[in-house]
């Protein structure tokens, strides 16, 4: 009974020691484990972002963590522009008005033709052409399969109020001998809209037409 009272003691003590032994440090919950997972959460000054990298310590290479200046993404390649119609004039780069604008018509309005069969007719049932010639003859001609209902027409013109966009775009007006006027403008492209009055009448619209170098007249 003596002997069992002396070794209680000596248990309880045991025990008391064991359960109040501080966790080794490192372990999850400990100040030393806090105070690590505090580092690894550091935050980098705007700008720059945590890096792992290689430095020498000790003449040993080691990787740690470091701010180092973030690194803008290359931006992504956008779509392949799609390739537009070549100009059929060559832009003069300003805009051009009045005298300033006669050698650009000179060389692209004389000696052409408007018309809605670039091929010439019979390539097509009907077609509506307007020939400029350097001599200052304009042709109006419709021609059809019936020779009958064809209408040629010969006149002259005079150019007014022309202006080339630095683009090469261009409008003008013209009035020819017969009374009739007209309101043209060309796209770069070639393509022509327009409108025809006659003797201040109600105006008719006019295209779209096509642009093709070479004046025409009336014949097939």
């Amino acid at each position: 009974m003596l002997r069992l009272r002396r070794v209680l003691p000596i248990l309880c003590v045991l025990a008391l020691l064991g359960g109040s032994a501080p966790p080794a440090p490192g372990n999850d919950g400990s100040p030393a484990s806090a105070s690590a997972a505090k580092k690894g959460k550091r935050k980098c000054p705007k700008g720059k972002v945590l890096k792992t990298v290689t430095i020498k310590r000790n003449g040993k290479k080691v990787r740690v963590k470091r701010c180092r200046k973030a690194r803008k993404a290359a931006p992504k390649p956008g779509p392949a522009p799609s390739p537009g119609a070549q100009s059929l004039f060559e832009p003069p780069g300003r805009k051009l008005e009045g005298n300033d604008a006669l050698p650009f018509l000179q060389r692209y309005l004389a000696n052409s033709t408007f018309t809605d069969c670039p091929a010439g007719w019979p390539n097509c049932a009907v077609e509506e052409r307007y020939s400029h010639f350097g001599d200052g003859s304009f042709y109006y001609c419709r021609l059809t399969p019936t020779s009958g209902s064809d209408i040629r027409s010969s006149q002259s013109y005079q150019v007014q109020n022309a202006v080339v966009e630095a683009d090469g775009s261009w409008t003008f007006n013209e009035a020819v001998s017969g009374g009739g006027f007209y309101e043209w403008r060309v796209a770069t492209n070639g393509q022509v809209v327009g409108a025809y009055s006659f003797e201040g009448g109600a105006p008719e619209q006019l295209g779209p037409l096509q642009y093709v170098s070479g004046g025409r007249d009336c014949s097939y």
